[in-house]
């Protein structure tokens, strides 16, 4: 689990995932959070869903593997709600690489919780030997997610991987620098 500010950013486990896929409210009431009547949308449940079913092996083994195929939920501390939920697409790559999809409830929003959450994940990742960097996919014309991202100090990968897409743009944060490389000398 992780922690801001405000937010508990916990992980869910397979037997918590599945019964958050199956019915959201049913997880509320079993850890005590306020009933949101939201659900998670069928297309959601049925990405995390293939995730369980692709990646048996790191659900049931000791390691953290399980942490880049799982649900995360934001959990407001002192109001006892999800305000928010985020997943990793996968394990990092071999170069540190892995990106993080995240949204607030329409509730939530424009409280400063999403740079709140984003920091908190960047804080870990920095901390663990598998990251150097983060990813985000943000709309631009999502004016309270670019001035997040912004804050954080997200920047701008270039084009959008679907051409489609204008509006759509890949941002990064190196969460671990890179030691710089000595030069040689030569006597």
């Amino acid at each position: 689990m992780l922690a801001s500010q405000n937010i508990d950013i916990v992980p869910l486990r397979i037997d918590d995932l599945k019964q958050f896929i199956k019915s959201r409210a049913q997880f509320e009431n079993k850890y005590n959070l306020k009933l949101s009547g939201l659900e998670l949308n069928q297309a959601y449940k049925e990405e995390l869903n293939e995730a369980v079913e692709r990646t048996p092996e790191v659900w049931h083994n000791k390691s953290t593997d399980y942490l880049f195929h799982t649900l995360w939920v934001f959990i407001h501390r002192k109001q006892k709600v999800i305000i928010g939920q985020f997943i990793f697409n996968g394990m990092p790559n071999r170069n540190g690489e892995v990106e993080i999809f995240f949204s607030i409830e329409k509730p939530f929003r424009q409280n400063g919780y999403a740079t709140e959450v984003v920091q908190a994940i960047i804080d870990w990742a920095s901390q663990e030997e598998s990251f150097k960097t983060l990813l985000v996919e943000a709309d631009l014309n999502n004016k309270a997610a670019m001035a997040s991202l912004k804050k954080i100090g997200f920047r701008k990968t270039g084009q959008p991987d679907d051409e489609n897409e204008e509006k759509i743009t890949k941002y990064y944060k190196q969460v671990k620098h890179l030691p710089a490389m000595e030069e040689l000398d030569f006597d």
